[in-house]
């Protein structure tokens, strides 16, 4: 397969308006008459090739500088071990005058074309008249609301920005010594971009019942690669900088990592150096394809953004855990949405109900006792009562 020796057609069109096996999923309502096939492996995330020199770069340009994006990084003891993370915006555990972050983030739509075929997130389809980009826009994920998580109220927030104030409950309550913290996303949308697929970097993975009535599949490394070489360098004109989120969005469009059989990966996020800065970056599918079991419209994008908070430079160290959610064998990053993949809960906004993934909080990851969280909870649904158990 090409790993990006090819590199796609890339124009812009109109302006618009405005990894691994899930398990145990939480019922989605049915999406559409494709929800009656039978459901194929999902995965979030995937790990980049990466060196360790290249890990060292970025973690090296983690630090919050001007015109990076805003960060903290602090040690915590785990037992006998410390491990220093960094996470998007201020530090909770200082008293702040200012604990608000805003950070702009650019939401790409990508219309993707291959074998003659187009699947277009700004269009509605037989799924749903409404397209997945305006789904997307007045999603949790990007429109405040009040939440409660428990019974306890976390405030008015994006849904991110409350799990992480959920997560931070100690310090963000009324009576904490930050209850105004937040890391608010200030949403820009740009023009779409049509990306045509090399034929070696694109297959597709199914049929589903409604829509494109196909759903779309393209080559990870040829897309990461596409990503970093030429499409991000070509939004600068547009204002992405390493202090902005830009985050790529398709429609019924997945990845597979080398071969068309390590399908499917949902969304992922990933971090890379620009003159000693980093740039994050974050792709989600919108899912109205029926074919994932725990996954409905921004399930993914909730996900990712989740971990791209809380993990942005994607080498955030913790002690082993795993064979949870969608994780088999163990892991040792900070990857909040990991361990709940599938775990997803009814949202009602804007008119239609959405389904965000329920998401650990740090405090599992570090064996924190009491839990920081909410509630005492170790995730902001309260699905995790203790901390994550030791993996080997």
């Amino acid at each position: 397969m090409s790993r990006g020796s090819k590199l796609a057609v890339v124009t812009m069109v109109g302006a618009l308006m405005g990894g691994v096996v899930l398990t145990a999923p939480a019922a989605v309502a049915d999406q559409s008459p494709a929800s009656q096939h039978s459901k194929l492996r999902a995965r979030y995330d995937w790990t980049p090739p990466r060196t360790a020199a290249q890990a060292a770069a970025i973690r090296a340009a983690a630090p919050a500088v001007a015109g990076t994006l805003q960060t903290f990084t602090k040690t915590i003891t785990d037992g006998a071990k410390k491990f220093t993370y960094t996470m998007v915006g201020k530090n909770p555990f200082v008293a702040l005058s200012k604990p608000a972050t805003t950070v702009k983030t650019f939401l790409q739509p990508v219309i993707v074309k291959f074998g003659g075929q187009t699947w277009d997130p700004t269009t509605g389809d037989s799924c749903d008249p409404t397209s997945a980009l305006t789904r997307t826009q007045q999603s949790p994920v990007f429109k405040a609301q009040a939440w409660t998580f428990g019974g306890t109220s976390v405030g008015t927030a994006q849904y991110v920005d409350a799990f992480q104030r959920a997560g931070f409950y100690n310090q963000t309550q009324p009576t904490g010594i930050n209850p105004g913290y937040h890391v608010k996303l200030n949403v820009v949308t740009l023009p779409a971009m049509t990306v045509n697929v090399p034929a070696a970097d694109s297959a597709i993975e199914d049929t589903v019942g409604c829509g494109n009535s196909l759903l779309g599949g393209i080559e990870i490394n040829y897309w990461d690669n596409l990503l970093q070489t030429s499409i991000i360098p070509s939004l600068a004109s547009k204002g992405v900088t390493p202090a902005t989120l830009p985050v790529f969005l398709f429609g019924n469009v997945v990845m597979y990592d080398t071969v068309v059989a390590n399908c499917c990966i949902l969304g992922y996020h990933n971090a890379y150096t620009v003159g000693g800065k980093m740039q994050t970056y974050s792709n989600a599918m919108y899912d109205n394809s029926g074919d994932f079991s725990g996954s409905g419209d921004v399930s993914a994008l909730s996900h990712e953004i989740a971990e791209w908070q809380n993990d942005p430079n994607t080498v955030n160290p913790t002690k082993p855990w795993g064979n949870i959610g969608q994780v088999s064998g163990c892991q040792n990053n900070l990857e909040v949405g990991d361990p709940l993949s599938g775990t997803v809960f009814p949202d009602k906004l804007n008119g239609k109900t959405y389904h965000p993934q329920e998401l650990a909080f740090y405090s599992w990851f570090y064996h924190q006792s009491p839990s920081q969280g909410v509630n005492g909870w170790f995730s902001n649904q309260g699905t995790f009562r203790t901390s994550a158990a030791p993996c080997s």
